[in-house]
């Protein structure tokens, strides 16, 4: 049974997150050092609440005050859950002169920008490792998703992105992205997930907005968000990402669900590609990714940030990465994804009905 969680609470565990105790427990025996992190960094955000909310009504607001749009291009890695936009979001920000979203944002969200402000000289510099623990990285100027920031304006829950926003709230996303770039005076890169379904809404509230979508095999896409689950809801009944809408009220087997979810992301992402085009929506193929990494990298580099790349020396910084698609269910579970995504595709007006 779920209990209702106190509101501060509530702000630093989304309601997404089905047990946190549990996660902790797991996160604790899991020995991982970014895990470990993200623990000590949410346990400082509570700490540092009171002096978050005195930076918000004060050096924050004066910083965001006369910024009306971004003019530099955001990039914005995205895809379905466990598909690599972590890595690939890593690669770009290790690679290419950019600014994005650290963990000490998620210690100060309602003032990251006044916060680098007065602790962001002390900051070490970031390790450039492409480690992560489903997605949460160590080290306070590590990469973070941003989710605590985005909140502001695609809402709390983390699993139902909107499908336009409204003027005000676009708005509002403008300013603060172009405040952000007038204190760091490049580019941003950020990688959210929860974006793959609501591509169309950011690409008008955002302008200069691109985005890279990173694309992997539906397979092992599925075998990857299984896990997920169990590691981080505790669960496979549990979701992880955003699902198919229309099978929200419809109780299937794990499996069923997962593979629905791939599904719905693969139609959303072809929906965002017709509407905003190609020009500022690329597909990536994680296979790809792994085997070239610094081709995208030199890619994004030039024909986004508009710079110059020395491509040799960015292909020896950057060599080939481990590709992790590798079978690690039993034969009967990865022959029930193969068969369940092939009869999903097959029959779209099926969906939201069990198999």
């Amino acid at each position: 049974m779920t209990t209702e969680r106190p509101r501060p609470f509530r702000r630093l565990v989304p309601a997404n997150f089905r047990d946190p105790v549990g996660l902790a427990r797991r996160i604790l025996a899991s020995r991982d050092r970014a895990a470990y992190f993200a623990v000590a960094s949410t346990a400082l955000a509570a700490v540092a609440a009171p002096l978050d909310a005195l930076l918000a009504a004060t050096l924050e607001r004066r910083l965001l005050d006369g910024h009306v749009a971004p003019k530099k291009p955001v990039v914005i890695v995205t895809g379905a859950p466990r598909s690599g936009t972590t890595v690939l979001s890593q690669a770009l920000i290790h690679h290419l002169p950019v600014t994005y979203f650290d963990n000490l944002t998620a210690v100060f969200p309602r003032a990251p920008i006044a916060a680098h402000r007065l602790f962001g000289r002390f900051l070490p510099k970031p390790a450039r490792t492409l480690h992560s623990y489903y997605g949460r990285t160590s080290g306070f100027a590590s990469e973070n998703d941003g989710l605590h920031l985005w909140d502001r304006w695609l809402g709390a829950d983390r699993y139902a992105v909107p499908e336009r926003l409204d003027a005000e709230t676009a708005a509002g996303l403008r300013r603060f992205v172009a405040a952000w770039e007038h204190a760091f005076g490049r580019a941003l890169v950020n990688k959210n997930n929860a974006l793959a379904t609501g591509v169309p809404a950011i690409a008008e509230a955002l302008p200069t907005s691109h985005f890279v979508y990173i694309r992997r095999d539906p397979v092992f896409t599925a075998q990857s968000i299984l896990g997920a689950r169990e590691a981080i809801q505790g669960t496979r009944a549990a979701p992880y990402g955003v699902n198919d809408p229309a099978r929200h009220e419809t109780p299937a087997r794990p499996i069923e669900d997962i593979c629905a979810q791939i599904v719905y992301h693969e139609r959303r992402m072809e929906e965002a590609r017709r509407i905003v085009g190609d020009g500022r929506f690329w597909v990536v193929d994680y296979e790809s990714f792994c085997a070239e990494p610094h081709a995208i990298v030199e890619r994004v580099g030039r024909e986004i940030l508009g710079g110059d790349v020395d491509a040799a020396a960015l292909r020896r910084r950057l060599p080939p990465l481990g590709n992790t698609n590798r079978p690690k269910l039993a034969d009967a579970e990865m022959d029930e994804i193969t068969t369940t995504l092939a009869r999903l595709r097959a029959a779209p007006a099926a969906r939201g009905t069990t198999a």
